[in-house]
Order: structure tokens, then sequence, then C-alpha cells
């Protein structure tokens, strides 16, 4: 079982420049910079990473990291 924490943190980090300690579950999407375009790009590069599936409007700007956290575990089982 993944930790769903850390892969989304390294998702932010290595692709979208997030700094790590800039991550937190009570950030949205949008506090760290992440625009609508980008949520997308997080969902398409979760899925690959876990092999799950991500619905287009599952994540959105306003999502917290704590939100995203909850999707993501729901969609791989955890």
């Amino acid at each position: 079982m993944p930790d769903v924490f850390a892969e989304i943190s390294r998702a932010l980090t290595e692709e979208f420049d997030v700094p790590a300690d800039e991550i937190g579950p009570e950030n949205t999407l949008q506090d760290l910079g992440v625009d609508s375009v980008a949520a997308v790009e997080l969902a398409d590069i979760l899925q690959e990473r876990l092999g799950i599936t991500i619905g287009d409007d599952d994540l959105t700007t306003q999502n917290t990291v704590a939100e995203v956290i909850g999707v993501v575990a729901e969609r791989a089982g955890a």
C-alpha cells in the first residue's frame, strides 16, 4: 500500500516545483500554485503512478491536500 501523502508530495515537488516544506494537509492546491490545468495533470500523474482512476472533476484547485489524500486513498482502496 503506497504512502498516499508521500506520493502526492513527491508529485507536487517533482512535477510542479512546490517546495516540500510548504505542503501540508490544510493547503489547497491553489495555495500551492496548482491551477486547474495542473490539477488535471496531477490527477493523471497519480493515476499513472498508483494504477488508479481519478475522475476529471475529482480534483480542483480548491481541494486541500487532505481532500486529495482522501480521494486517492479511496481510489487505491486504502
